[in-house]
């Protein structure tokens, strides 16, 4: 029980930090964008984007970690494979996670391209 509540606690993290990155992301594309700054000004709103972000996702993370650890370990009781629930959200996070990075960062259009890919 004890592993697969440290597993479901290290996914959280994992999918918290990603997902505040993205977010920081976001952010930091639309500054650049609508924000005429350059240098050291942008430098410090970047610091102060990534402040305001990271700090409230990794506060919400450990105080609702311990909740959604509970949660997941009294509802993956009631399936017969325990890790079924938490890996497949898991996963499941992971992929939209990629998609939106590929996106933000890498212009990317998975979807597209899978749609492309099966249509061949």
């Amino acid at each position: 029980m004890s592993n697969n509540r440290q597993s479901t606690k290290y996914a959280i993290y994992a999918v918290a930090v990603l997902s505040a990155a993205l977010i920081n992301g976001f952010i930091l594309k639309y500054v650049k964008r609508h924000i005429d700054q350059q240098g050291y000004l942008l430098v410090l709103i970047d610091m102060l984007v990534v402040v305001l972000i990271f700090a409230p996702a990794f506060a919400l993370v450990t105080s609702y970690a311990k909740k959604l650890s509970k949660v997941y370990l009294k509802t993956s009781k009631k399936l017969s494979n325990r890790n079924n629930g938490m890996l497949l959200g898991f996963i499941v996070a992971i992929i939209i996670l990629f998609i939106l990075y590929a996106n933000l960062r890498h212009n990317i259009n998975v979807i597209n391209d899978l749609k492309a890919l099966i249509s061949g």
